[in-house]
Protein backbone atom coordinates (compact mmCIF):
# COMPACT_ATOMS: atom_id res chain seq x y z
CA UNK A 1 0.00 0.00 0.00
CA UNK A 2 1.02 3.97 -0.55
CA UNK A 3 2.89 5.78 2.18
CA UNK A 4 -0.55 7.24 2.74
CA UNK A 5 -2.37 4.27 4.02
CA UNK A 6 -0.44 4.30 6.51
CA UNK A 7 -2.37 7.11 8.01
CA UNK A 8 -6.01 5.46 7.39
CA UNK A 9 -4.59 3.06 9.35
CA UNK A 10 -3.81 4.86 12.18
CA UNK A 11 -7.42 6.30 12.49
CA UNK A 12 -8.95 2.39 11.85
CA UNK A 13 -7.06 1.79 14.71
CA UNK A 14 -8.13 4.76 16.90
CA UNK A 15 -11.65 3.74 16.02
CA UNK A 16 -11.09 0.14 16.96
CA UNK A 17 -10.04 1.25 20.56
CA UNK A 18 -12.44 4.14 21.19
CA UNK A 19 -15.81 3.58 18.64
CA UNK A 20 -16.05 0.06 17.61
CA UNK A 21 -14.84 -2.70 15.62
CA UNK A 22 -13.08 -2.74 12.42
CA UNK A 23 -13.39 -5.89 10.19
CA UNK A 24 -10.52 -6.24 7.44
CA UNK A 25 -9.94 -8.04 4.31
CA UNK A 26 -8.38 -7.89 1.23
CA UNK A 27 -11.59 -6.60 -0.58
CA UNK A 28 -12.42 -4.17 1.89
CA UNK A 29 -12.80 -3.23 5.66
CA UNK A 30 -15.83 -2.53 7.72
CA UNK A 31 -16.29 -0.28 10.98
CA UNK A 32 -18.41 -1.73 12.72
CA UNK A 33 -19.29 1.29 15.64
CA UNK A 34 -20.76 1.90 18.99
CA UNK A 35 -23.19 4.54 17.35
CA UNK A 36 -24.25 4.24 13.46
CA UNK A 37 -22.35 7.20 13.06
CA UNK A 38 -18.85 5.84 12.60
CA UNK A 39 -20.41 2.42 11.19
CA UNK A 40 -18.70 2.35 7.56
CA UNK A 41 -18.18 -0.29 4.79
CA UNK A 42 -14.53 0.77 3.12
CA UNK A 43 -14.03 -1.04 -0.69
CA UNK A 44 -10.10 -1.16 -1.27
CA UNK A 45 -11.16 -2.70 -4.73
CA UNK A 46 -13.25 -1.59 -7.82
CA UNK A 47 -14.64 -4.99 -7.85
CA UNK A 48 -15.33 -5.18 -4.33
CA UNK A 49 -19.21 -6.73 -3.66
CA UNK A 50 -21.12 -4.29 -1.82
CA UNK A 51 -23.16 -5.97 1.03
CA UNK A 52 -26.53 -6.35 1.07
CA UNK A 53 -27.97 -3.83 4.68
CA UNK A 54 -24.83 -1.21 4.21
CA UNK A 55 -26.37 2.11 4.79
CA UNK A 56 -23.20 3.66 4.78
CA UNK A 57 -19.97 3.76 2.13
CA UNK A 58 -16.88 5.49 3.18
CA UNK A 59 -14.47 5.97 -0.07
CA UNK A 60 -10.28 6.24 -0.13
CA UNK A 61 -8.13 6.68 -2.60
CA UNK A 62 -7.58 3.07 -2.52
CA UNK A 63 -11.18 2.03 -3.28
CA UNK A 64 -10.65 2.07 -6.96
CA UNK A 65 -12.15 3.83 -9.73
CA UNK A 66 -16.25 3.84 -10.79
CA UNK A 67 -17.53 3.49 -6.91
CA UNK A 68 -19.07 7.37 -6.93
CA UNK A 69 -21.81 5.86 -9.91
CA UNK A 70 -22.12 2.81 -8.89
CA UNK A 71 -23.43 3.63 -5.21
CA UNK A 72 -25.58 6.40 -6.81
CA UNK A 73 -27.32 3.80 -9.16
CA UNK A 74 -27.82 2.05 -5.36
CA UNK A 75 -29.66 4.67 -3.84
CA UNK A 76 -26.72 6.27 -1.65
CA UNK A 77 -26.65 10.20 -1.43
CA UNK A 78 -23.25 12.12 -0.85
CA UNK A 79 -22.62 13.29 2.32
CA UNK A 80 -19.72 14.45 4.29
CA UNK A 81 -15.84 14.24 3.06
CA UNK A 82 -13.42 13.70 6.06
CA UNK A 83 -10.15 14.92 4.84
CA UNK A 84 -6.97 13.41 6.20
CA UNK A 85 -4.25 16.03 6.90
CA UNK A 86 -0.55 15.92 7.86
CA UNK A 87 1.59 18.32 10.07
CA UNK A 88 4.94 19.31 8.53
CA UNK A 89 7.98 18.14 10.24
CA UNK A 90 9.34 20.63 12.97
CA UNK A 91 10.18 21.20 16.39
CA UNK A 92 6.57 21.86 18.76
CA UNK A 93 6.84 25.44 20.70
CA UNK A 94 5.58 25.66 24.27
CA UNK A 95 5.02 24.22 27.16
CA UNK A 96 5.52 20.36 27.73
CA UNK A 97 1.88 18.91 28.53
CA UNK A 98 1.99 15.61 30.37
CA UNK A 99 -0.18 13.02 29.90
CA UNK A 100 -3.02 12.33 31.94
CA UNK A 101 -2.47 9.42 34.73
CA UNK A 102 -5.22 8.90 36.88
CA UNK A 103 -9.02 7.92 36.68
CA UNK A 104 -9.65 11.08 37.56
CA UNK A 105 -8.41 12.98 34.99
CA UNK A 106 -9.99 10.48 32.39
CA UNK A 107 -12.98 11.60 33.58
CA UNK A 108 -12.09 14.94 33.13
CA UNK A 109 -10.78 14.32 30.19
CA UNK A 110 -14.61 12.59 29.41
CA UNK A 111 -16.35 15.59 30.94
CA UNK A 112 -14.54 17.85 28.26
CA UNK A 113 -15.88 16.10 25.41
CA UNK A 114 -19.43 15.93 26.26
CA UNK A 115 -19.32 19.70 26.92
CA UNK A 116 -17.89 19.99 23.37
CA UNK A 117 -19.77 17.80 21.13
CA UNK A 118 -22.71 17.36 22.64
CA UNK A 119 -25.83 19.07 23.36
CA UNK A 120 -28.34 18.70 27.31
CA UNK A 121 -31.30 17.33 25.97
CA UNK A 122 -30.29 15.67 22.19
CA UNK A 123 -31.11 12.31 21.35
CA UNK A 124 -28.57 9.53 23.03
CA UNK A 125 -26.92 12.26 25.25
CA UNK A 126 -26.36 10.02 28.25
CA UNK A 127 -25.17 7.10 26.12
CA UNK A 128 -22.33 9.34 24.80
CA UNK A 129 -21.37 10.62 27.71
CA UNK A 130 -21.14 7.40 29.64
CA UNK A 131 -19.26 5.74 26.28
CA UNK A 132 -17.21 8.95 26.57
CA UNK A 133 -16.05 8.31 29.94
CA UNK A 134 -15.94 4.29 29.33
CA UNK A 135 -13.56 5.08 26.74
CA UNK A 136 -11.36 7.28 28.48
CA UNK A 137 -11.11 5.30 31.50
CA UNK A 138 -10.24 2.10 29.41
CA UNK A 139 -7.79 3.78 27.18
CA UNK A 140 -5.39 5.93 29.01
CA UNK A 141 -3.02 3.72 30.41
CA UNK A 142 -2.69 1.66 26.66
CA UNK A 143 0.90 2.31 25.44
CA UNK A 144 -0.18 3.53 22.28
CA UNK A 145 -2.13 6.44 23.56
CA UNK A 146 -0.94 9.35 25.14
CA UNK A 147 -4.74 10.97 26.64
CA UNK A 148 -3.99 15.25 27.66
CA UNK A 149 -6.26 17.30 29.70
CA UNK A 150 -5.60 20.73 30.62
CA UNK A 151 -7.49 22.07 33.39
CA UNK A 152 -8.21 26.26 33.76
CA UNK A 153 -8.43 26.90 37.88
CA UNK A 154 -9.23 23.36 38.51
CA UNK A 155 -12.05 22.56 35.76
CA UNK A 156 -10.94 20.15 32.87
CA UNK A 157 -11.08 22.61 29.82
CA UNK A 158 -9.16 21.14 27.14
CA UNK A 159 -8.39 17.48 25.90
CA UNK A 160 -7.08 15.67 23.18
CA UNK A 161 -5.24 12.11 22.75
CA UNK A 162 -2.55 11.01 20.50
CA UNK A 163 -2.51 7.34 19.20
CA UNK A 164 0.49 5.73 17.61
CA UNK A 165 1.00 3.00 15.25
CA UNK A 166 4.28 2.71 13.32
CA UNK A 167 5.65 5.91 12.67
CA UNK A 168 2.31 7.64 12.52
CA UNK A 169 0.82 9.75 15.48
CA UNK A 170 -2.61 10.14 15.39
CA UNK A 171 -4.20 13.29 16.97
CA UNK A 172 -8.12 12.31 18.26
CA UNK A 173 -10.88 14.17 20.40
CA UNK A 174 -9.72 17.46 19.85
CA UNK A 175 -11.87 19.33 22.03
CA UNK A 176 -12.37 22.54 24.31
CA UNK A 177 -15.42 23.43 26.54
CA UNK A 178 -17.07 26.59 25.05
CA UNK A 179 -16.65 29.28 27.87
CA UNK A 180 -12.69 28.40 27.30
CA UNK A 181 -12.53 28.47 23.67
CA UNK A 182 -10.07 31.47 21.97
CA UNK A 183 -7.00 31.28 25.20
CA UNK A 184 -4.49 28.51 23.19
CA UNK A 185 -5.35 25.91 24.68
CA UNK A 186 -6.12 23.28 21.38
CA UNK A 187 -3.19 25.05 20.12
CA UNK A 188 -1.09 23.97 23.63
CA UNK A 189 -2.30 20.15 22.48
CA UNK A 190 -1.34 20.17 19.40
CA UNK A 191 2.10 21.29 20.02
CA UNK A 192 2.57 18.62 22.28
CA UNK A 193 1.09 15.85 19.87
CA UNK A 194 3.93 17.24 17.19
CA UNK A 195 5.94 16.49 20.26
CA UNK A 196 4.86 13.39 20.66
CA UNK A 197 5.37 12.65 16.45
CA UNK A 198 8.25 14.02 16.50
CA UNK A 199 10.78 11.63 13.86
CA UNK A 200 7.54 10.77 12.60
CA UNK A 201 4.40 11.37 11.21
CA UNK A 202 1.39 14.01 12.67
CA UNK A 203 -2.08 13.61 11.32
CA UNK A 204 -5.94 14.15 12.44
CA UNK A 205 -8.85 14.42 10.32
CA UNK A 206 -11.57 17.03 9.77
CA UNK A 207 -14.73 17.76 7.78
CA UNK A 208 -14.01 19.11 4.41
CA UNK A 209 -14.80 23.17 4.75
CA UNK A 210 -15.81 22.68 8.24
CA UNK A 211 -14.18 26.10 11.03
CA UNK A 212 -11.85 23.15 12.04
CA UNK A 213 -9.93 22.52 8.42
CA UNK A 214 -9.58 26.20 8.07
CA UNK A 215 -7.82 26.20 11.76
CA UNK A 216 -5.55 23.31 10.84
CA UNK A 217 -4.44 24.85 7.06
CA UNK A 218 -3.98 28.10 9.69
CA UNK A 219 -1.95 26.01 11.72
CA UNK A 220 0.26 24.43 8.60
CA UNK A 221 -1.43 21.11 8.76
CA UNK A 222 -2.26 20.39 4.84
CA UNK A 223 -4.47 17.76 3.21
CA UNK A 224 -3.10 13.72 2.55
CA UNK A 225 -6.13 12.35 0.98
CA UNK A 226 -10.35 12.90 0.66
CA UNK A 227 -12.44 10.18 2.07
CA UNK A 228 -15.98 10.66 0.40
CA UNK A 229 -18.92 9.37 2.54
CA UNK A 230 -21.96 7.91 1.08
CA UNK A 231 -24.98 7.05 2.79
CA UNK A 232 -28.97 5.65 2.03
CA UNK A 233 -31.33 8.47 2.77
Amino acid sequence: MPDDFALLDNHLAFLAAHRGEVLRSAEAIEVVGESDEFSAWIPLSSTAELPTGTSAVRLVPWSGAGWAARLTAAGFEPAEVLVHMEAPAGAAEGELVEAINSEADAVGFAEVQGAAFLEVGEPDYDWWQKMFVERAVQNYRAPDQSLYLLRVDGDPASCTLVFRTASVAGVYAVATKPEYRGRGLATALLAQARRDAAGGRLTLQVVEGSDAERLYLNLGLRPAFRSPHFRRP
